[in-house]
């Protein structure tokens, strides 16, 4: 009979293998790379879960899904970097953008620090369920 202990590796080993999603969150991301990472996150009715993107400019890209209230109708998609908007944002040549998000049952602008190439292109933030 096997041991447990002597199955550990391969039970660990099957569930990495499963764990690992196809656009890994250590990606180096170009600007075109993000963009089209962008695209085909809005392109996608279904609301994915909040996740990392990438790395662009050797900043973490985040998939904020915000929904409160009357989900899944009031969900919105926010691409932003994981700092904070402010002087380290404008420093790193990113945008500060304020984005209606649902709170509760009522929404608030929050602030995000936005890719420059998204805010150019208006790529940072959707309303899968509003179109």
């Amino acid at each position: 009979m096997t041991s447990v202990r002597a199955l550990l590796p391969v039970w660990f080993a099957a569930f990495a293998a499963t764990a690992v999603p196809a656009c890994a969150s250590n990606d180096v991301l170009s600007d075109a790379a993000l963009l089209g990472r962008a695209a085909a996150v809005f392109a996608a009715k279904e609301t994915p879960a909040d996740r990392i993107l990438g790395i662009h400019d050797g900043h973490r890209v985040i998939v904020d899904v915000r929904c409160a209230g009357a989900c899944p109708a009031a969900t919105v998609r926010i691409l932003h970097y994981e700092i904070g908007p402010g002087p380290a944002c404008t420093r790193m040549g990113a945008d500060a953008a304020s984005v209606l998000a649902p709170i509760g049952l009522t929404s608030a602008a929050q602030d995000f620090c936005i890719p420059h190439i998204l805010y150019l292109r208006r790529l940072y933030t959707d309303r899968p369920y509003q179109k």
